[in-house]
This record gives C-alpha cells, sequence and structure tokens, in this order.
C-alpha cells in the first residue's frame, strides 16, 4: 500500500520535470521572432533555432513538425523531441529562445538516435551549461 508522503514526494519529482506554459514559445509571433533574429544549426534530424534573451529570464522551447513529414501518426517525432527535452531541460543554460523543428528521417529515428541529433545541436550551439 502507498503511503501519501511517499506518494506526494514521487509527484513532486514528477512536476519537476513538466513542461510548463513559462517554459513554451505559444504564440506564432513568438516563433516568427526566433527564425527572423535567431541563428540556425541543421543536422539530418533536426532544425535548432537559437535567439539568446537575458540570462535571468528561463529558457524557452517550442517544438515544430511539418506537414511534409506526414500524416499526424507520423508527426509523433514531436513527442520524440519533447521527451529528449523534458529529460534534459535542467542541462541548458537560462536566457534562451528555442525552436525544435523535426526533419523527415526523425520519423524513422529511434529515441537514442533522436537524443544524440538533439543533444549535438544544443552542444553546437552552447546552450548546454558546463559540466
Amino acid at each position: 500500500m502507498w503511503n501519501f508522503s511517499v506518494f506526494l514526494a514521487l509527484l513532486g519529482q514528477l512536476c519537476m520535470y513538466e513542461l510548463t506554459k513559462e517554459q513554451r514559445l505559444c504564440k506564432n509571433r513568438e516563433y516568427q521572432l526566433v527564425y527572423r533574429r535567431g541563428k540556425s544549426y541543421v543536422n539530418r534530424r533536426v532544425v535548432l533555432y537559437v535567439l539568446p534573451r537575458s540570462p535571468k529570464q528561463p529558457t524557452r522551447i517550442g517544438f515544430v513538425t511539418g506537414k511534409k513529414i506526414g500524416c499526424a501518426v507520423e508527426r509523433n517525432c514531436r513527442r520524440l523531441m519533447k521527451e529528449v527535452y523534458r529529460l534534459h531541460q535542467f542541462d541548458l543554460k537560462d536566457g534562451f529562445d528555442l525552436v525544435l523543428i523535426g526533419r523527415s528521417s526523425l520519423k524513422y529515428a529511434g529515441y537514442a538516435e533522436a537524443e544524440q541529433s538533439i543533444l549535438q545541436l544544443f552542444r553546437h550551439a552552447r546552450v548546454l551549461k558546463k559540466k
């Protein structure tokens, strides 16, 4: 039987990895600003746009998969991108707006390949914290 305090502790840990509204790009104009003024980094599976903000502000992110990738089921590669970000969000520096765009080859990738591609772009863009 679950103890209530254990349940609350587990719930707190799960909420820590949640992607809140303050951590996401929500409006079209926010995406457009990152596209226009941000710098892009590209590999086979993902495109990353990075726009620096004040280092005091938290990093925000948006996820995009176009219709060229395929039907809605095939565009579920967005879930892969979100999962990689969710597990590595505390490794990123504050003060950036990021947009991750899934390319068609991402739909054939597993989690490990997606993680490798995304982290490679994060390193190249220098948005990862020093370890």
